[in-house]
């Protein structure tokens, strides 16, 4: 008869499991897909590089210029060395966590049921929404922390729901009862989970130290533990739970005290600051469930419905259990408005800096969908096929936009446009704007160097291209687009004006030119200083091969008030032209 017993539940097991399983393959797959169909953006190469450095330099750097704690840059480091700096091999190390985030987010639904009745069904759906998420697919293809982050807050979860169900053993607070009668009913018998809650310290310290606002989870556990056992009395628990705290902080406060400057100094140039907290609640559900690769109307439209479900299954989930939606507001509420003080006059939101809270949205999600799939209504089935309409056709719709339309694209084509780069000795390539990723495609064999140094051109800029023309016999020019730095183009410009532009080419939305100098093209100019209008045509250089190349070098005396055309026409030696062009001067 025991035996006859334990059958259903064995089997019920090894169900969810193959089905974890197969959901984690899908989450691989998704991932996987295309990992390294396009360049490195900008942050991504600036971390591939900036983790090569010398142990030392990567150290310094850590405490002084990058705003992220250690742990990530230290792992990707030896992984690097590992395995190489490839972009598929960089962009694994994101994929693993974001893999690790789906089997993660079933085990702490599963670890919560003592508390409030969560079944397994909750964790598959919760494994689901996290595989099929584009939002995480997208990070999870992206070698930053912002999947190494929730990976590790998880697990510190899951380490946390069980120290705190051995803690209290099967006590629980009798729901329905009032306040005089609810009871606290403690087994003396189960032991004091030490184990537990020490794992959870470690987890929660590589935590901390893959981000810094992994302290507001933090600071949300810490008021529901304290609510917790204050509710019920359970001194022992306050006690080993403030203890545990205690060695956190000894582990933590030295790096953020001595180890790093950037806690107190840091602002993200891309990021917002005196976002209203309406705005960061929006955004931040709108990006965890649809991603930020969809159009902007759709995340306004859908944001508030999102969130009126999200409110609405908390206040069903408080009528079980009011300590489940306690723990879920908190984990949700808690980081959010801390980043919405920190960030009032300084930039410091984005909503991937939530991103650790993202497994809150599709727990409570989750939750929601278990509750229909229980619900006994005519309306269940519909319910339901609506409900999964959306995520499945959101997420599609999503992946679908960055990995296939040019307007969501990761990154635009750097590897194809330095493929067009062929430099040789006495070359250098120039950009006029703040990008590592040519840095990362060009290699350490060329220099490259950004003009202006800051967003504006000053006189000191010229006086380095100056420098450049006389040091280097070509030029690599990579144009900003419009809108960025050195708006007036006068990098562009002056190369213009002093050097000799022999091409340029394309790679989707970027250009590159190539600029002779005049330290490689005066030796073979044909004087001729002859006078036309108000220039001056110094003189002329031929450039045979298949094709006669015929350069004409002018120099103007004075404002140019009219525009000019020049005819050049070769001849044969019996004086018939034998070709001809026509064109303004300087490119047209």
């Amino acid at each position: 008869m025991t035996a006859d017993r334990r059958l259903p539940t064995t089997n019920k097991k090894s169900s969810a499991m193959i089905l974890i399983c197969l959901i984690t393959l899908v989450a691989f797959i998704l991932r996987i897909y295309r990992l390294d169909y396009f360049s490195l953006r900008g942050d991504e190469s600036f971390t591939v590089i900036f983790v090569q450095r010398t142990w030392e330099g990567l150290w310094k750097g850590i405490s002084t210029i990058e705003p992220n704690p250690p742990l990530m840059y230290l792992a990707l480091r030896v992984w690097i060395v590992i395995a190489g700096a490839s972009e598929f091999v960089t962009r694994y190390f994101s994929l693993w966590f974001g893999v690790l985030c789906v089997p993660l987010a079933y085990r702490l639904a599963r670890e919560m049921r003592e508390l409030g009745g969560t079944r397994g069904t909750v964790g598959i759906i919760a494994a689901g929404l996290v595989a099929i998420n584009p939002y995480q697919i997208w990070h999870s293809q992206d070698v930053r922390n912002y999947t190494m982050w929730p990976a590790l807050s998880l697990l510190a979860l899951i380490f946390f729901w069980r120290w705190l169900n051995l803690e209290v053993g099967s006590w629980k607070l009798e729901v329905g009862a009032s306040r005089d009668k609810r009871k606290l009913i403690s087994n003396v018998q189960r032991p004091t989970p030490n184990i537990h809650l020490s794992l959870y310290v470690l987890a929660t310290l590589a935590s901390l130290y893959t981000h810094y606002y992994d302290v507001f989870i933090l600071a949300a556990l810490n008021v529901f533990v304290f609510a917790l056992a204050l509710r019920g009395r359970s001194w022992k628990t306050l006690a080993r739970w403030i203890s545990a705290q205690i060695v956190l902080v000894a582990l933590y406060a030295p790096w953020v005290l001595f180890g790093t400057n950037r806690i107190t100094t840091y602002g993200e140039g891309s990021a917002e600051q005196s976002v209203s907290i309406l705005d960061m609640f929006s955004r931040t559900i709108s990006a965890f469930v649809l991603s930020e690769t969809v159009p902007d109307t759709l995340r306004q439209i859908a944001w508030l419905p999102l969130l009126i479900v999200v409110i609405a299954i908390l206040i069903v989930v408080a009528r079980k259990n009011h300590w489940h939606a306690m723990f879920f507001s908190l984990y949700l509420i808690v980081p959010t408005l801390a980043l919405y003080v920190i960030s009032i006059g300084r930039p410091l939101f984005l909503e991937r800096y939530l991103n650790g809270i993202a497994p809150a949205y599709y727990l409570v999600l989750a939750i929601g969908l278990a509750a229909l799939w229980q619900w006994r209504s005519r309306w269940r089935v519909p319910m339901l096929a609506l409900s999964i309409l959306f995520f499945t056709a959101s997420s599609a719709f999503a992946i679908s936009n960055f990995q296939f339309d040019p307007t969501y694209a990761k990154a635009p084509d750097w590897r194809g446009l330095m493929r067009n780069i062929t430099p040789q000795l006495g070359d250098i390539v120039v950009q006029n704007f703040t990008e590592m990723s040519p840095l990362y495609y060009l290699g350490t064999t060329t220099p490259l160097t950004t003009l202006p140094k800051d967003y504006w051109y000053t006189p000191t800029d010229e006086k380095r291209l100056q420098q450049l023309n006389s040091q280097y016999r070509r030029i690599w020019f990579i144009p900003a687009a419009p809108d960025q730095w050195d708006s007036d183009h006068l990098v562009e410009k002056f190369l213009t004006r002093n050097d000799e532009r022999i091409g340029e080419m394309k790679a989707g939305t970027l250009r590159v030119q190539l600029y002779l100098t005049p330290r490689e093209f005066e030796s073979k100019i044909i004087p001729v200083n002859a006078r036309v209008g108000d220039a001056t045509l110094t003189g002329y250089r031929v450039e045979n091969g298949r094709t006669s190349h015929v350069v004409l070098y002018w120099r103007a005396t004075q404002k140019i008030a009219k525009d000019y055309t020049v005819f050049v026409h070769i001849a044969d030696s019996s004086g018939s032209v034998i070709a001809q062009q026509d064109r303004v001067p300087a490119f047209g």
